[in-house]
């Protein structure tokens, strides 16, 4: 019975030790994976960290990017210049630039202010037929491209790769939604330097970029048709004041034998070649004016100064009005005048001004119907004194307010009254009263007249404002 007892006792001490190793087991299987899995988590959460100082890396440069953008808006140079050095300072490239297609040679030509670039040699352009570029791919499909040996690469183009001395590449296409503008490069001396991430990077600057690509050659081209309109104005101009010129002395000839030959010194006249002579002669007086109407214009625009000095506005009008008096009498109009005797001294040239109240009155009779009246008057406004003339006229049609001061432009209803003119007379006006520091403007409504408005500085105090079209 002792026997069996300890036989008992010794498989239950067995069976004790067998689970108690089973346990230990199990406690070892568990803290191995417990250690496993915090390593896992570490990992994780070292991962997940360095995603976020990654992304938070990214965020921080593309504000830098979009700070640069913006403070170099206006010059596209410093701004391509600083965003290609930020690009490549963030990837740790070697090389970066901007690539943009010239559309008079359709070549991709690589922009000034490249980062790494320090010769003129490596500036290169190749054409957009050169299929066997990696730029001029990513051009045309406008998917970007990654290798992490260029110099090796059968996609690329070695020739390149070499010149700038470069390993591993990244191109990214220009691109807004209407049409492709360029590449964004970037390179590295090294193998495999780059990433999917830095490509996805360079992308997202490259949206960026484009903006400010369109934006330059825009530029370029609105500062071209600048340059040719200048030029095409300079070459008018030239050609304006010589034909005046030589226009002014036959024109004078012609006009001294027609008068010559009216007054019968050649020789009696019929009333027929009378009459004929008198058309020809009121053609030469007209052409004379137009003549001495651009020789004024060309002199004004050339910046012929005013003599200045303090004079009596009223003067000038009341000769003025006596100068017309034949044509408003004859036309049947009345002109009126109202003219305080106090109005104070202004600073002007009697000459120039004389010019402008005769083109206001004499316009204001021409667009008048017969029977139609002309009133000018004047006030006194404190620092100016504001000249009107006020016609009753057929007035301008409010579509063309905006085009009365242009050169050679007449209202589309001038036929209306048969009114002659070349369109010069208010450009005279405004540049003469802009060089007097004054302004010049007009109210004016179809079928009851037009008013023009122009103010003078008074005697005792100089300077003015520029302007026309309102009232100030």
């Amino acid at each position: 019975m002792t026997q069996t007892l300890n036989l008992t006792l010794c498989a239950a001490a067995l069976s004790a030790l067998a689970l108690a190793a089973w346990a230990l087991a199990v406690n070892r299987r568990l803290r191995r994976e417990l250690a496993d899995s915090r390593s896992e988590s570490q990992e994780a959460l070292a991962a997940a960290r360095e995603k976020s100082l990654h992304r938070r890396r990214e965020v921080k440069t593309l504000r830098v990017v979009a700070a640069a953008l913006t403070a170099q808006a206006e010059q596209a140079r410093p701004a391509f210049s600083a965003v290609v050095t930020i690009v490549a300072k963030y990837l740790k490239a070697d090389l970066a630039a901007l690539m943009a297609l010239d559309e008079e040679t359709m070549d991709l030509v690589t922009q000034p202010g490249a980062f790494g670039l320090d010769s003129e040699d490596q500036f290169y352009r190749i054409p957009i037929s050169a299929e066997n570029s990696s730029s001029v791919r990513v051009f045309k499909s406008g998917e970007p491209f990654m290798t992490g040996d260029a110099q090796s690469d059968p996609s690329v183009a070695a020739g390149y790769a070499k010149l700038w001395n470069i390993r591993s590449l990244m191109v990214v296409p220009l691109k807004t939604k209407s049409h492709s503008l360029g590449v964004l490069r970037v390179g590295s001396i090294r193998p495999h330097s780059f990433t999917p991430n830095d490509l996805r990077f360079a992308r997202l600057i490259a949206d960026e970029v484009a903006i400010l690509v369109e934006t330059a050659m825009l530029n370029r081209k609105l500062s071209w048709a600048t340059e040719q309109l200048e030029a095409l104005n300079r070459i008018k101009d030239e050609f304006v004041s010589t034909a005046s010129h030589e226009f002014r002395t036959p024109l004078t000839t012609l006009g001294g034998f027609l008068t010559i030959l009216m007054e019968g010194e050649a020789g009696p006249l019929t009333e027929k070649q009378t009459g004929f002579l008198n058309m020809a002669l009121k053609s030469v007086r007209r052409l004379e004016a137009i003549v001495l109407e651009l020789l004024d214009l060309t002199r004004l625009e050339g910046g012929v100064p005013m003599e200045m000095r303090p004079l009596r506005i009223a003067e000038i009008v009341e000769s003025s009005v006596d100068s017309h008096a034949p044509q408003a009498l004859n036309a049947q109009k009345v002109v009126s005048m109202d003219l305080p005797g106090d109005l104070p001294l202004v600073m002007g040239d009697p000459k120039w001004l004389s010019l402008v109240v005769d083109n206001i009155l004499s316009n204001a009779l021409k667009f008048t119907r017969p029977g139609g009246q002309v009133r000018i008057s004047a006030r006194d406004k404190g620092e100016f004194i504001v000249v009107s003339i006020q016609d009753n006229g057929i007035g301008i049609p409010p579509s063309e307010h905006h085009r009365i001061f242009e050169k050679f432009f007449r209202a589309s209803n001038h036929t209306e009254v048969k009114a002659p003119g070349t369109g010069l007379g208010l450009a005279l006006c405004r540049e003469v009263i802009s060089k007097h520091g004054g302004r010049i403007w007009f109210d004016s409504q179809p079928g009851l007249g037009t008013t023009f408005h122009f103010l003078l500085v008074r005697q005792r105090e100089p300077g003015g404002a520029d302007g026309e079209g309102t009232p100030p």
